[in-house]
């Protein structure tokens, strides 16, 4: 926490070695210093350690009345200032007994102070003029659930039988999207962590690549989850970073830490593995961050971390454009609708580049259109692929959601490349400052976007987000991985969190998540403890008979 100061505390000469396992009593006085808004914030920690009287100084930036004095240690009153009180004694006891039984808790206590300082505050709904907003009220409808049988939804949902049913479409979709996932079960246990995981277009196929580097397969028909296929992925390196199947589910390509991306065939025992070569300038430091495939199968599109977006050409198999997009890595990139014309691409940049594929030909292309407002580099960018809306996700601690019609000013691309030019954290280990967990809340000069949604935590690796399906949901939900451990569903309209999905047992990093696009309240989600879980509205068995403790995953 950037608040916390350096504690240095004297210990007595002669301390005793017996009794570790003390009791901590912490009295809390505070005072003002004179001239600035920070509180003066002096501990004493008595330590049934032999006899220990050990004072640190802590500054918290809040305003505080002069001379006021607090003594929290037996009152319930100020949640905050208790929570903040047990954090910095176990500060002290880690410094001073260490072991890493209390750092482990002096680590958690920040993670849950964190969550209770750090509320995100209301967020400011959709105005009903939007034609966003207007769409997705018209398609769930105003009503409340139809049905009250919930095996009727499934038989409907898995036998695609809407189109004759006498409902009308925004009756059904009023009730399938009332069915969020909520139970959680295990589909599958690796000894690394999980960084991809994606259903195919029908949903019967899912794709998961963990980082010991064999990519699985499984057949998800109906309520099964069997891996059918295993691949060993070639020049890994640290792990794979993206996969994608192809629009007719025949081929599957991914990417690593290498100039090369490659393409397998899904179906069949025989093994049909090759590499395609993007001919980057830079061959040495060079990494694909995300791959796709077009919508007309011919291409496959990779965003890589020289900036620039490399298109390849299966037919004439060879890469036929390379578009210097970004000033930084890119991160994503995504069509905005099944015509392939337009494509969007981010980066570290904090920019969103829109670009339309018929005017990439030329020697140095131009985007046709620019969304500025993120603070921070983006991660992920998803399309509505209805051509009007998208959204990215940031390291700024925020997505947004934008309108392809408002484009950003200058000024405004300006402010943003300025504002990422002076972060000075590392999102791949350090903790999210504070500052940024309050500005995120706050639009710079010129910034287009429609909505923001706040409460995720952005950190360690490239966290994916997401529109939630059609078929089921009207796609009136935004849902997102989080470095916290949880997959946090937001309602489009509100900005509100509707749902958190949260295991008892994971802290871990959800860096992949994806909703079945079929099934009724169904979504996986790939983690850094090494397993890939799958939430369904429906209490369902562990599809593996054993899981694996991954608690001793290295984060490098």
């Amino acid at each position: 926490m950037e608040e916390m100061g350096n504690s240095n505390p004297r210990r007595p000469e002669n301390l005793e070695e017996e009794n570790l396992e003390g009791e901590q009593t912490p009295e809390l006085r505070v005072r003002n210093d004179e001239g600035n808004n920070r509180s003066h914030v002096t501990y004493h920690v008595m330590v049934n350690r032999g006899s220990r009287d050990m004072t640190t100084n802590i500054y918290r930036e809040e305003n505080q009345t002069p001379d006021e004095e607090y003594n929290t240690s037996g009152s319930d009153d100020d949640v905050g200032t208790t929570a903040f009180t047990e954090l910095v004694t176990l500060h002290i006891l880690s410094q001073l007994l260490g072991g890493n039984n209390v750092r482990q808790r002096f680590r958690r206590h920040v993670r849950q102070t964190q969550d209770i300082e750090e509320e995100p505050p209301k967020a400011t709904p959709m105005d009903p003029n939007c034609h966003l907003y207007q769409e997705i009220k018209c398609n769930i409808g105003q009503s409340s659930p139809v049905f009250t049988d919930y095996t009727h939804i499934i038989e409907k949902t898995r036998a695609r039988q809407y189109s004759t049913d006498p409902l009308s479409c925004s009756q059904k979709l009023s009730t399938t999207s009332e069915f969020l996932p909520r139970h959680c079960c295990v589909a599958d246990s690796f000894e690394s962590r999980v960084f991809c995981g994606s259903y195919s277009n029908d949903g019967d196929i899912f794709i998961c690549a963990p980082q010991d580097s064999c990519i699985r397969l499984y057949n998800t028909e109906g309520s099964k989850f069997n891996c059918y296929k295993n691949v060993d992925a070639r020049d890994v390196g640290w792990s794979v970073l993206s996969t994608a199947l192809s629009p007719d589910q025949n081929w599957f390509v991914y990417s690593t830490w290498s100039r090369f991306v490659n393409i397998c065939n899904v179906h069949g025992e025989e093994e049909h593995h090759y590499s395609l070569d993007l001919y980057p300038e830079d061959e040495y430091h060079f990494c694909v961050f995300y791959v796709t495939f077009s919508k007309d199968n011919r291409e496959i599109l990779s965003a890589t971390s020289d900036g620039n977006l490399y298109i390849y050409d299966r037919e004439k198999q060879t890469r036929t454009v390379m578009i210097d997009a970004h000033q930084d890595d890119a991160n994503g990139i995504a069509f905005s609708d099944s015509s392939g014309h337009v494509i969007y691409s981010t980066g570290d940049d904090g920019l969103c580049k829109v670009w339309d594929r018929r005017t990439l030909e030329g020697d140095s292309p131009c985007p046709v259109g620019v969304f500025a407002g993120h603070k921070d580099g983006i991660t992920y960018v998803d399309s509505k692929e209805d051509g009007r809306y998208l959204i990215t996700n940031s390291k700024d601690q925020s997505i947004k959601l934008w309108d392809i019609r408002k484009f950003s000013s200058s000024d405004a691309i300006d402010a943003t490349i300025d504002k990422v030019a002076r972060q000075r954290w590392d999102y791949r280990w350090q903790d999210v400052p504070r500052r940024a967990l309050v500005e995120c809340h706050r639009r710079l000069p010129g910034d287009s976007s429609i909505m923001t949604y706040t409460g995720h935590c952005i950190k360690n690796t490239l966290i994916r987000c997401k529109f939630s399906p059609s078929f089921t949901t009207g796609q009136r939900y935004i849902y997102t991985g989080c470095a916290n451990g949880r997959v946090i569903i937001y309602d489009i309209l509100t900005g509100e969190i509707v749902h958190k999905l949260i295991t008892e047992q994971c802290n871990f990093c959800v860096r992949d998540v994806s909703w079945h696009p079929y099934q009724v309240g169904t979504l996986a989600a790939s983690t850094w403890d090494g397993t890939l879980n799958l939430w369904t509205h429906e209490k369902r068995d562990n599809y593996v008979d054993s899981i694996n403790e991954h608690q001793q995953i290295p984060f490098w």
